[in-house]
């Protein structure tokens, strides 16, 4: 079974706590009475969650919720910089997600301010990720730009990844 953090998933929620309601009703609708960060939830569940949350909220929002996730999460003292970070991404995911075909993130770096991220991980989740490589680099006073590549999508099923140019 492949399962994804509960207490990732509270970050997700924490972040849209301006739409509380629709949020509370869009879990209580998937079955769910309330996130417990303990607990591990189906993977399935929590992308159909997200998905849910998106239509009825909008892109902005899961950007915003993404961008906070790693604006927000507590990180070793070595993580100390947006490259230290955005490199670290696919180590963040295996922490909060678990089970068979999970999925990776990997990061090669261009030059020093460009890095492309290829991620199998937040299966038709762009939107999400998009806001989690923001977040990442803004957490550290850089505003990126975030290029989804093109070509490869998991979402648009033209590719078995998504690519991603980040830079600054």
């Amino acid at each position: 079974m492949r399962e994804y953090s509960g207490a990732a998933l509270s970050s997700f929620i924490v972040g849209l706590s301006e739409h509380q309601a629709v949020v509370d009703k869009l879990v209580a609708d998937s079955g769910v009475d309330r996130i417990d960060p303990e607990a591990w939830y189906d993977i399935e569940w929590a992308f159909d969650l997200f998905n849910k949350i998106e239509k009825k909220l909008g892109r902005a929002a899961v950007i915003k919720v993404g961008r906070s996730m790693t604006e927000t999460a507590v990180y070793p003292p070595e993580v100390d910089s947006a490259e230290k970070i955005l490199s670290g991404v696919g180590s963040w995911w295996a922490l909060n997600a678990r089970g068979p075909g999970i999925g990776t993130i990997t990061c090669e770096w261009e030059d020093e301010h460009s890095a492309v991220i290829e991620c199998t991980a937040y299966r038709n989740h762009c939107t999400l990720m998009t806001g989690i490589l923001e977040g990442a680099c803004m957490r550290y006073g850089i505003t990126p730009l975030v290029e989804h590549g093109p070509g490869s999508c998991i979402q648009q099923e033209t590719g078995d990844m998504c690519v991603y140019r980040v830079s600054w």
